[in-house]
């Protein structure tokens, strides 16, 4: 039975998805922050509106200590909102890293996937060459075994007529002397000249 494929950097591979996974977790909770400061400085933003609006409507109405109050209030605001669009560029320049990040680990991740195909080939390669290999052994033994019984029977056949052979008396000595009898009757006689007359 054939062994199973083995990668030799299989334990890189791991820790390459590992990376990738630990990084793609990190990218998400980044677009979750920014999407959170995102909402916080909307939220502030409709709250400097409407403290503008209270301004203009308190100016309307001549309530000036509710428009030097509104006035700081919005000072205040636009000042949170000035914080909260800094954290807001921060979390979109950690998202924009870390997307770096993960490109890299992807691409790491599929150029080591594609180095294990390609070893996974070669080594179903071997393995098929060495299975042709095994196949051609296998054939080879049943031929010698055909052979050396063949042979085998050979020699007990030829040991066999050897026997018969020895045996003067047997029915098959009998009949090769009585055929070879045979055949030298009907062959004509020719004697040789007689030299010097």
């Amino acid at each position: 039975m054939p062994d199973k494929f083995r990668y030799r950097l299989g334990k890189v591979l791991d820790v390459r998805v590992l990376k990738e996974d630990r990084t793609k977790r990190e990218l998400a909770a980044a677009e979750r922050e920014r999407d959170h400061e995102r909402d916080l400085l909307d939220e502030l933003q409709t709250r400097l509106s409407a403290s503008q609006k209270a301004v203009g409507n308190s100016l309307a109405s001549g309530q000036t200590a509710n428009v030097q109050m509104g006035n700081e209030y919005s000072a205040a605001l636009e000042k949170k909102i000035a914080e909260q669009e800094k954290r807001v560029k921060a979390a979109e320049d950690r998202i924009v890293e870390l997307e770096k990040t993960v490109k890299l680990a992807t691409r790491d991740v599929k150029i080591l996937e594609k180095h294990k195909e390609k070893s996974r080939e070669r080594w179903q390669l071997d393995e098929n060459r060495k299975e042709a290999i095994w196949l051609n052994e296998l054939a080879v033994q049943g031929y010698l075994k055909r052979e050396r019984r063949r042979l085998e029977d050979e020699a007990e056949e030829a040991e066999h007529e050897a026997q018969m052979a020895a045996d003067t008396g047997s029915a098959w000595i009998s009949g090769l002397l009585a055929s070879a009898e045979a055949e030298a009757r009907r062959r004509p006689r020719s004697d040789p000249p007689e030299s010097g007359a």
